[in-house]
């Protein structure tokens, strides 16, 4: 009589630490997929925002081309060119944010794998974009119209710092999102560890 109480107390112990480890493993897999949702949430709601500013920066250079244009080639081409990347910009940003929509951890976890992947090229591409070609076109314009206008030494020493906040902004939230992604990408392996045990 004695072994029979003593089987099943071990075997309702055994239940109850199957039962505690399958809630710790639950909780730990609702904590991953709660950093990994925030996270992606924050890239939606930036590429929205950024979308929407320079999807405004158009009609904005549109309306300073208006006001100032005519007088110097040099200031017509620096707004035009920022008109065309503002115009360019909305469609690509808007086909980056169609892609990070399509994260669901509900689904498959290989496609938000995919997903992310994806969008972590778009931005490298974007960066590489950004620094060889567009900071540098954008500077000598910049350069250009200061030398045309015969601009005053304060006007050239915000020149050079707004360049130069730009760039190291630009580095700065480059390697954010990197660092984000990677995390993002951890955490989706993670879940995907976790729902095979």
């Amino acid at each position: 009589m004695e072994l029979e109480e003593l089987k099943a107390a071990w075997a309702a112990l055994d239940n109850r630490l199957k039962h505690n480890e399958e809630l710790k493993e639950s909780i730990i897999l609702e904590m991953v997929q709660s950093k990994a949702v925030k996270k992606v949430n924050r890239f939606i709601a930036w590429e929205m925002f950024s979308v929407a500013v320079l999807l405004f920066m158009v009609p904005f250079c549109i309306f300073i081309f208006n006001i100032r244009g005519g007088k110097y080639l040099v200031l017509d081409l620096y707004i035009l060119f920022a008109a065309a990347i503002g115009f360019v910009y909305t469609f690509w940003g808007t086909y980056k944010l169609q892609g990070l929509m399509k994260f669901d951890l509900t689904k498959n976890i290989g496609n938000n794998i995919l997903c992310m992947n994806r969008y972590n090229i778009q931005l490298k591409r974007e960066s590489k974009l950004l620094f060889y070609f567009i900071t540098p076109v954008l500077m000598i314009l910049g350069v250009l119209v200061y030398a045309k206008t015969k601009a005053t030494l304060p006007l050239w020493t915000f020149l050079i710092c707004g360049f130069s906040v730009a760039i190291l902004f630009s580095y700065w939230s480059y390697k954010m999102y990197n660092k984000s992604i990677n995390s993002i990408l951890k955490s989706l392996e993670e879940i995907r560890e976790l729902k095979e045990e």
